[in-house]
């Protein structure tokens, strides 16, 4: 069905490309609701399986065509409106999200998750949050360096860091650190509403902390979607291996 409307020309490659991601990144996302001891165990295996191959998917074609039509003309387009047309109460509202992505609020963050999680002795979950609040941010320094792809030179409405631009740290943290606060999180909650709520503000917040370096014109947006994709693959991998250890 989705190829058919490749052969209609209704759509690009990339268009069916991109829905079949995002069809599947939220059909595995939606099953993580479910906590692991009332899920089918096969049943959620196949979901961050999913996920996984979903995220690793979407970073490596990013990885590969960043560079290359049609997305080096988006991303300059997308760069060069919001030097001339960015509105300042936008980059002000962008900005604690874009704190919130940073060392200072993950610092923040991960310091009480994890004062919680020894005062419960939960050591696994402990390991867990571990490896992918600091595998990721480790993962994302050394595809930096790899890539050394230049930050936007349209104009930024903060200082650009001296890091490179691809992928975004802050929405791969978006993804692997928000996203494994929220599944420990979703797993202490006994309604399943609660934990829909909690889901929802969660990739709601995700969302905002990538579109925020968009929007201050620090990142294009090939390294938010890509940092997107990578802490998805990085957060399910590192929830395969938490349910082996179990």
């Amino acid at each position: 069905m989705a190829w058919a409307r490749v052969a209609a020309g209704k759509h690009t490659v990339l268009d069916v490309a991109g829905g079949i991601a995002l069809g599947v990144g939220w059909l595995a996302l939606c099953l993580l609701l479910v906590p692991p001891n009332a899920a089918s165990p096969l049943r959620r295996v196949q979901a961050l399986v999913a996920l996984l191959a979903v995220g690793l998917t979407g970073f490596v074609l990013l990885a590969v065509l960043y560079d290359r039509e049609p997305l080096t003309t988006l991303d300059q387009e997308v760069a060069q409106h919001v030097a001339a047309s960015m509105p300042s109460s936008v980059e002000s509202l962008a900005r604690p999200f874009s704190w919130l992505g940073g060392w200072i609020g993950l610092t923040v963050l991960g310091i009480v998750a994890g004062v919680l999680l020894v005062r419960e002795r939960a050591w696994l979950d402990l390991g867990f949050f571990l490896t992918a609040f600091v595998g990721s941010q480790l993962a994302v320094s050394l595809l930096k360096e790899g890539f050394d792809r230049p930050r936007p030179h349209a104009g930024s409405a903060v200082p650009l860091p001296e890091s490179s631009s691809f992928p975004s740290g802050h929405a791969t943290a978006g993804a692997a650190s928000l996203g494994a606060l929220a599944v420990l999180a979703a797993e202490r909650l006994e309604s399943q509403r609660a934990r829909v709520w909690l889901w929802t503000a969660v990739l709601l917040l995700g969302a905002a902390v990538g579109l925020s370096r968009i929007a201050l014109n620090v990142h294009f947006v090939t390294d938010v979607v890509a940092g997107w994709c990578l802490g998805l693959a990085w957060l399910a991998a590192c929830l395969l291996a938490r349910d082996a250890l179990r």
